[in-house]
């Protein structure tokens, strides 16, 4: 058995690089109070300009890199990590009388031989986060979400389905942390607002670099055209997978924001339930001719989109999308 040292400060280094993998999230270190998800000092917290949907659940983002490392750009992709770095997701939502439910923790780890993705699922009343190799079912009951849904049957990913998402190239890596999806500003520590790819250099976590304005845009800001809202939604939703190193690139249909076709009259690859007996994955004109709009309002196991991490339709999203294609000419 390997015991894993960490002090009240400090991060604790030889958790993130074991072989063995520690079965309790606080054996990281991460927080110095885990339950309000305050972090540790050489812990970061960041956002996403638009984030992924996950049955309407709360994300606290985090970053961590050894003492001295540096990650690197590399063009618009994913940076570059350093071994020994941490990205913490932390899902929940808010109860109806006030308080946090916090439900999972997922962590990628870059080791010697590559990331590796691990769920943490919480036991509120032990104050910690327990390894979930095979993932779990959340029953959740009297939370707020836009949706107003009864119930929730939450679904904490086991090892493999984070593969889902997270494969590029037959290889895990993460998805979020690229220039175009936090070059925003937020609050630190209750500070001025600061942008976030600054911060980063400014802390030596990010090599001093120019970068990139691409315009990536909050989907749900009305101040912003429908073209860019809706592309930024489906690129941080789907174009992880539907990209030619992507877990779907077999489908041709490819999602990142800068891709010219973005599936106008794109014939699926293979017909069947899933298409729904339509023709284009996009219309023109036409959101109910649509095969990617027809995936999006349903539930089902073999037709909807994305396959896994949800169980609610993202009512939003699909006002946005529908508004989208009948405005396409």
């Amino acid at each position: 058995m390997v015991c894993f040292s960490s002090s009240t400060f400090a991060v604790n280094d030889d958790a993130i690089l074991s072989d063995e993998t520690p079965k309790t999230l606080s054996e990281f270190n991460f927080f110095s109070d885990p339950l309000r998800q305050i972090p540790n000092d050489d812990v970061v917290p960041y956002e996403l300009i638009t984030s992924l949907f996950s049955d309407y659940t709360d994300k606290h983002r985090f970053v961590y890199l050894p003492d001295g490392a540096t990650a690197k750009y590399d063009g618009e992709e994913v940076f570059n990590f350093p071994i020994g770095a941490a990205l913490i997701k932390t899902f929940s939502y808010q109860n109806i009388d006030g308080g946090t439910l916090l439900l999972e923790t997922r962590l990628l780890l870059n080791k010697k031989n590559g990331w590796d993705a691990l769920t943490y699922v919480w036991d509120i009343e032990r104050g910690d986060a327990y390894l979930a190799l095979g993932g779990k079912t959340i029953e959740v009951t009297d939370v707020i979400t836009p949706s107003n849904a009864a119930s929730i049957r939450y679904r904490a990913p086991n090892k493999n389905q984070c593969k889902e998402c997270h494969l590029k190239n037959d290889v895990v890596e993460p998805i979020g942390p690229k220039p175009r999806n936090i070059n925003k500003a937020i609050s630190y520590q209750n500070q001025e607002m600061t942008n976030q790819i600054s911060h980063w250099t400014t802390l030596g976590f990010l090599e001093e670099k120019r970068y990139s304005d691409y315009l990536m845009v909050d989907a749900f800001d009305q101040n912003y055209d429908i073209d860019n809202r809706a592309r930024s939604y489906l690129d941080i939703n789907c174009g992880h997978c539907h990209s030619p190193e992507g877990s779907a690139s077999s489908s041709g249909l490819y999602l990142s924001i800068d891709d010219e076709e973005f599936g106008i009259y794109k014939k699926p690859v293979a017909a069947g339930r899933g298409s729904g007996g339509l023709s284009y994955s996009i219309v023109p004109g036409h959101p109910e001719e649509s095969i990617l709009l027809f995936r999006m309002l349903s539930n089902e196991p073999d037709i909807m989109m994305p396959e896994s991490g949800r169980s609610l339709m993202h009512i939003e999203a699909i006002d946005l999308v529908t508004e989208w294609i009948s405005e396409m000419k």
